[in-house]
């Protein structure tokens, strides 16, 4: 975790120490919360998607009349759910994922829609695997989750107003999170979509109003 935090302050600082040689450069500091829906691609046994918590806070710096780039600290939940009826043979099974994740995102705003896409690079904070009234198919301490989660973003939201917006994201890993699985046909990733939203707290990096900004 604290190697992820550095990164994201390191990113901070270096996204502001460019937007200090703009003079037109706004910055954006906001908090966000929402919920997603995410699965894992992998297992041998019949899953259905998880609701998960994510929240967080952001840093956006205005690129230009429509671009922005915006880095974010959050945890999110993921991972997979299982099924109360028509149950797998191995009984009804989970797993929660919880990650810090550091995403950087370049944005397109066009009116009052954005679109957004980019890299992510999340570390695991606390992950496991349930069954209710069965056993797993096999030994679980062989097949780890990995530590780290490379993924890629790619979304879209609507601005209210100066203060609120609402985004929708999907999410995909790049690179398995664990080993493959006995008898699996693919390899385990994290994906899932995201419906969050976000409170912006405005500041100017140049010490002084700015007549236009992308929102």
């Amino acid at each position: 975790m604290k190697k992820l935090f550095v990164c994201f302050v390191m990113t901070l600082i270096c996204l502001d120490v460019w937007s200090q040689s703009k003079l037109n450069t706004q910055c954006k500091l906001g908090f966000n919360l929402g919920m997603g829906l995410h699965t894992l691609t992998g297992t041998r046994i019949k899953t259905h998607a998880l609701f998960g918590f994510v929240g967080g806070m952001w840093f956006q710096i205005k690129l230009g009349k429509f671009w922005t780039v915006q880095s974010e600290l959050s945890l999110v939940q993921k991972g997979t759910g299982g099924y109360l009826q028509d149950r797998p043979t191995f009984g009804d099974y989970w797993v929660t994922l919880s990650y810090f994740e550091v995403p950087i995102l370049f944005q397109y705003h066009k009116k009052e829609v954005y679109f957004e896409f980019g890299p992510a690079l999340a570390t695991l904070r606390h992950g496991g695997e349930y069954t209710n009234g069965g056993t797993l198919p096999y030994q679980s301490d062989q097949y780890p989750f990995f530590k780290k989660d490379f993924s890629f973003n790619l979304g879209t939201g609507y601005v209210f107003n100066e203060k609120w917006r609402v985004g929708l994201r999907l999410n995909h890993s790049l690179l398995p999170v664990r080993k493959q699985l006995p008898e699996a046909a693919h390899q385990a990733y994290n994906r899932g979509v995201v419906l969050s939203v976000s409170r912006q707290i405005n500041f100017k990096a140049s010490g002084k109003k700015q007549s236009d900004g992308v929102e």
